[in-house]
This record gives C-alpha cells, structure tokens and sequence, in this order.
C-alpha cells in the first residue's frame, strides 16, 4: 500500500474520527492501530524482492525461474502474515481490564477483538501485495496501484459508515479487514489476467528461491519498519509522556507535514518499477535521473515548507474539528527530517530495483533504533515535544548518507561528479522537461 494514499485517507479520517469521538479516544485508536501499521507495510517486502527476480527472469525468458520466484513471495508472504497475525492476537489476550482501561479502551475484550480482525487485515493486504509481482511481470503494474489507491480511499467509506454508529473500535476494525479481504480477492483476479504464464506451468526448485529472497525481502521488510518506528514509535513515545490528548494534536501536525511523502511515495514507485524495463545506456539515464530528481525535491520541499507556514494552522483546525492546534516548531523539525527522507528517495529506490539495499537497510534501522530511546529520555526528562522530535534528524540521516554513497559507488559517480550534475545547465531543461511529462500526463 503507497504512503500516499496512506496519507490522504489519515488526512480524510481525522475528522471523521474527530467529529464522533473525544481528542482521547481518536489517540487511543491512534495508538492501537500503531501496532500493526508496521505488518501492514512489510506484506510488500516479499513483493518487491520476489518481483524484482521474477521480472529479470521473465525478461530473459527464464519462465521456470520467475514462476518459483513468484510462489517462493508467496509462501513466505502467506507464512509470515499468519505467524505475526497469531502473535499479535495471542499478546492481545494478556493484556487484562484494567491495564485495558488505563490506556483508555473500553476494556480486554475489546483490545482482543480488535487484535483478530487486524490481524486479519493484516493477512488479506499481505496476500494483495504479492499480486504486484505477476502484475509486474504482465506490465500491469499501475492497475495494481490504482487498485490499491482506491481500496486505501474506500477505508474512509468504512470509517464513516462506522465511526458514527459505535464508540468501539471492534465494528472499525472489523469493516477494515473485510474491505482489505475483497480487495485480496479482486488483485488475485486481476493478477491472473496479467500474467497467466506465472500460475501455471513447471519452475524450478522452491527452496533455491526461498533463499535467493530471503536477505533482499528482509531488507525490503526492515526499510518499511523503519519508517513505522520512526512514525508509529514516536506516537507510542508521545502518548506515553505527553497523554493521548497531546498525541492526537501531534499526528493530526504530522498527517499535514507527510504531504511531502505523498508525492515522493509516487517518485519511488515509478523508479523502482520502471527500472526494471531499462536497456541500453542504463547507467547514464540513472545518473541524469539522480542529479534531476535530486533538485526536484529540494525545490518541492522548501516551496511546500513556505506554503505551510501560512496554511498549517488553518488546515489542522479544519482536520481537528478545532480539537488542537497547530505547533509551527514541531511542524518545522517533521519538515527537517522529511527533507532529509524525501532527499533519499531516488537514490534508494534505484538501489532497491537491484536487490542491493541490505546495508541501506541496515545502516537506517541501527540508527533509528538507536534514536528512539534517546527520545524516550527526552521526553521523559519533561523537555518540549519540538525538542524530543529532533532525533528524527540524525536518525533520517541514518538513510540518506549510505543511500548517495551506495548508488554513487554503483553508477561509478564521485561526489564532486553529483555536485556539478546538479548545478549544471541541463538540470532546468530536465526539470521542465519533466513538469510537461507530469501535465501532459494528468
């Protein structure tokens, strides 16, 4: 599921969710849904790894290797999400009463029957994304995405054929998991269609392919969990010490500053995707793309910042139903780090075409893993939120410093090479070049 549309149903539901229920409840539901957010994003991680195997072999031909990359996503994709599924339900069934009702949910069994249906929601996206790889294959992929878009906007359907009609989390969760069930079903289908030739037929060994996917599909697993650790984890850390009041009006600041990744969501996709499909002069078109989609975000970043300073506090009192307010130094330390990330989103995802982001993803969870207690202890020691959050810096630099080293260490590039590809006179021609795709396009 893209972070884009992930942001424009947050941004949608805020104030459904608002206008129904207390600043409270919102965080508690905030908090809750946190849990499995991470399982969530990793279904697509067998995907990406397994896609980017069976698509170099399809293109060669290799029919029996692309089949067995394919079902190897599958089982693992199918293994794990059951396993983290049963987990999650069975640490649901320790939490007692009044433990239950400290972190203010109605009660035990409420957090129970909460965990099963995520947990089934969790199963169903897990299955849908695996259906990218033959969709890939097929050259299909943007009907898998707009199949996901618009199944991500119908979870606002969900939410306001539900929300208004109980204060329990249950009747939510539970619309949710049927929703994410039929779109399962939907993908299957249309996965088919695309690319028959990898349900049937004969593939070589499973087991060579489960390995071949194991390090870059965990690596692919590790990149998205990050990044729920450095979203999820901080709403855990805030509503832990600042209360569920204070979280709702810093993931509602948030939700307004992660515009910025519902355009670089769609940057990373169509490089990754498209990657796969180059020929000749390969190096030199990744070179161009770098320098160019490199100045584009710096661009669209600080010109998004500027807009926000004059719009950010109207736009959260519209989404808060006027339940909080808008923080400018906690918004401005999101735009840091959402520079710094935005800034490494084509360096790795042309990384991530070649399966080669093992120490990228390494490098971005140790440091990020290592930041987050350091904002516990911030947050702890009763300092301000907009000081706690800094740690996002160091740790988005965690990304963003071996993503530009790896790719320029692959394309051969130094970076006083990166530097005047930068500053040069053809980057305004390809940035203009590239706005005209873009209307043209639309």
């Amino acid at each position: 599921m893209g972070i884009a549309t992930r942001v424009i149903v947050q941004i949608a539901a805020l104030p459904i969710l608002f206008a129904h229920w207390t600043a409270e409840r919102v965080g508690t539901w905030m908090l809750v849904y946190a849990l499995p957010s991470y399982f969530v994003v990793a279904g697509s991680a067998f995907a990406s790894a397994g896609g980017n195997l069976a698509l170099a072999a399809s293109r060669e031909e290799r029919w029996p290797e692309a089949r067995a990359a394919f079902r190897a996503s599958w089982v693992w994709a199918a293994a794990s999400g059951l396993a983290i599924a049963g987990l999650f339900y069975a640490a649901a069934t320790l939490i007692q009463d009044s433990t239950a009702q400290r972190l203010g949910l109605l009660g035990a069994d409420e957090l129970r029957a909460c965990a099963l249906w995520l947990g089934v929601y969790f199963v169903a996206v897990a299955q849908a994304s695996v259906m990218l790889v033959p969709m890939r294959v097929g050259e299909r992929y943007p009907q898998f995405y707009t199949v996901q878009n618009l199944a991500s906007l119908a979870e606002v359907a969900v939410l306001v054929i539900c929300v208004p009609q109980s204060t329990s989390y249950e009747l939510l969760a539970f619309g949710l998991a049927m929703l994410r069930t039929v779109v399962a079903i939907v993908l299957t289908l249309l996965a088919w269609r695309a690319s028959p030739m990898l349900f049937r037929g004969a593939a070589t060994a499973l087991d060579r392919s489960l390995r071949a996917m194991a390090l870059p599909s965990a690596a692919f697993m590790v990149l998205p969990m990050v990044y729920v650790l450095n979203l999820q984890g901080y709403t855990l850390v805030v509503g832990a010490t600042f209360g569920a009041a204070t979280v709702a009006g810093f993931v509602a600041t948030r939700v307004i500053v992660r515009a910025i990744d519902v355009v670089m969501s769609v940057i990373y996709a169509s490089q990754f995707n498209e990657a796969g499909y180059l020929g000749a002069g390969k190096r030199d078109i990744q070179r161009r793309q770098l320098a160019t989609m490199t100045m584009v975000t710096l661009a669209g970043v600080l010109t998004f910042s500027a807009a926000l300073a004059f719009v950010g506090p109207w736009l959260q009192q519209l989404l808060s139903s006027g339940k909080s307010t808008f923080d400018p130094l906690v918004a401005l330390v999101l735009l840091a780090s959402g520079l710094i990330r935005a800034l490494a989103t084509t360096p790795q995802a042309l990384i991530a075409a070649e399966n080669m982001h093992a120490k990228l993803a390494t490098s971005y969870l140790a440091v990020s893993l290592a930041c987050l207690p350091v904002a516990a202890g911030l947050a702890l020691a009763g300092l301000p939120l907009a000081i706690v959050l800094l740690v996002l810096i160091p740790a988005e630099l965690g990304q963003a410093i071996p993503a530009f080293r790896i790719i320029l260490r692959h394309l051969e590039w130094g970076k006083r090479d990166l530097l005047a590809a930068l500053f040069h006179r053809d980057r305004i021609g390809d940035m203009l070049q590239l706005m005209r795709f873009l209307v043209h396009r639309r």
